[in-house]
């Protein structure tokens, strides 16, 4: 520690300068984010093509999670232990809890107070630059003084020290705008990966009950082929029959037996993406899943959806929040530095005690302070600084146009989504009209067939071509299920 001498009469004089210097001016522009054009409903910015005229849409939205109205408890469970267990949110979570320390080392970087002490054996050379003035003030016995002050000593040290500086020009204010900023972008970030696996997740849950649905269905029409082909096979024997539908019958089952283990490593597949994404091992979701139910073939309350109103949406993307957030933190650093072209004042103050013996250490005699004020004047750097200040305005102009894109990106994935999910609802009615009309047809064959008009053979055909049907059926559910999912996570409803 040291000690400067300042005359007593201008410690006011200092103390009013740097209090009236507080009060200048913040620099750089004040964030206010941009006003983008948004429809009135969710239907007015819709490119040509599908109709969306058989969806309803209701402009209040609850509060529970969107999940809850497919009204299917092994879903919630698999939603409720997700966020507990995934890596990425964990990860996201991480990078939150950092940007919010961030956030409070820069609030308080303005005052700093640090302890010191220590303690420690010293010698000093014979032939140090300081032995230089005992041999001159002292030349008779120099020697003799030299040894003396060369001998070996303990010196203790304590003290504290504090440094002030006032926010001149509103350096420290942009720099805690700033770091707002990057939490508010990593709080999105974090709910973006909450929204993303959630939607995942139920991808993946319904594409495994489709899986499960369609193996079912599929072993139906292996065992009613195999039925029809003993038939065939009975009345060649007969000779009733030509034998000619023999191999096509044939051909038919081994493409129906062929395509079981596809659909048995889609299952698998799928069951151990629901398990990556909950953070547990292959085989693990096995029981829980083979206890959900069955993928049914109605679609029932599919044309009424939740959306709220079309203005929530850029509240309500995560990544619209976060290239709102980042486009803060880039407007608050050109404040940071334009603030850097200008001086900076700090006051520092300094009280400890130093002493090379143990016994006077803490004393008053052995106190020691300092006090004084110190400044940064920018002299020869102001051609680099006036570079960056102009760089730091290049990147908000880039922030803004990223906020624009994603906007409008958001707005893309919103019409896709609902182009999609309407297309995927008229196909499901005409799968639907289609299962009627061979069901009708079915039931007209088994008529014949009780009164003799024909046999088994047209029955079995005709169950076969329902059950085919109810496969696409399946299909048009899970996929109507999977759409729906998609609606709402591009207009930002949230989970849990």
């Amino acid at each position: 520690m040291y000690r400067t001498l300042i005359p007593s009469m201008r410690l006011p004089g200092i103390a009013a300068l740097l209090i009236l210097l507080t009060g200048c001016t913040v620099l750089g522009p004040d964030f206010d984010a941009p006003e983008l054009e948004t429809p009135t409903s969710w239907k007015q910015w819709h490119s040509e093509g599908q109709s969306l005229q058989n969806l309803e849409i209701e402009a209040q939205t609850e509060g529970n999670a969107w999940w809850l109205e497919f009204d299917d408890k092994t879903l919630n469970a698999l939603q409720m232990r997700l966020f507990a267990a995934n890596p990425d949110v964990q990860l996201a979570t991480l990078n939150f809890v950092r940007a919010r320390v961030q956030q409070s080392i820069v609030t308080g970087q303005s005052l700093n107070v640090d302890a010191s002490g220590a303690a420690g054996r010293q010698k000093l050379s014979e032939f140090s630059p300081s032995m230089r003035m005992a041999s001159i003030s002292a030349p008779a016995n120099k020697d003799q003084l030299i040894r003396a002050l060369a001998e070996p000593y303990t010196l203790y040290q304590a003290g504290f020290d504090a440094s002030w500086e006032p926010d001149l020009w509103g350096r420290v204010a942009r720099q805690v705008e700033s770091s707002q900023a990057q939490v508010g972008f990593s709080r999105a970030e974090l709910e973006g990966v909450k929204q993303l696996l959630s939607a995942e997740l139920a991808r993946a849950y319904f594409s495994r009950q489709n899986a499960d649905r369609q193996i079912r269905l599929l072993e139906q029409q292996i065992e009613l082929t195999e039925q029809k082909l003993k038939l065939i096979e009975v009345r060649q024997d007969a000779g009733l029959d030509t034998g000619l539908d023999i191999e096509p019958e044939r051909s038919r089952l081994r493409e129906l037996q062929a395509a079981l283990p596809i659909q048995l490593s889609q299952k698998t597949q799928i069951t151990n993406v629901i398990a990556l994404l909950l953070g547990e091992r292959p085989g693990s979701l096995s029981d829980l899943l083979d206890s959900a139910p069955l993928l049914s073939n109605k679609a029932e309350n599919m044309y009424l959806l939740t959306l709220g109103i079309p203005s929530e949406l850029v509240n309500r993307r995560p990544d619209i929040m976060a290239a709102r957030s980042r486009l803060h933190a880039a407007t608050a650093e050109i404040g940071v530095a334009r603030a850097d072209l200008y001086p900076r004042i700090s006051l520092r103050a300094g009280v400890g005690f130093e002493s090379f013996e143990g016994s006077a250490f803490g004393e008053w005699a052995s106190r020691q302070w300092q006090i004084g004020p110190g400044f940064y004047l920018p002299i020869f750097n102001q051609g680099r600084l006036k570079k960056r200040v102009h760089l730091t305005e290049l990147k908000q102009q880039q922030a803004a146009i990223q906020y624009r894109k994603t906007v409008l990106t958001a707005w893309q994935e919103v019409d896709d989504a609902l182009t999609n999910y309407s297309a995927e609802l008229e196909r499901y009615e005409r799968l639907k009209q289609q299962e009627q009309s061979l069901r009708r047809q079915l039931e007209l064959i088994g008529a014949n067939r009780d009164a003799g008009l024909t046999d088994s053979r047209a029955e079995l055909q005709a169950r076969a071509a329902v059950i085919g049907m109810e496969r696409q059926l399946a299909d048009s559910v899970a996929r109507l299920k999977i759409q729906r999912v998609a609606v709402y996570k591009s207009v930002g409803l949230a989970g849990a």
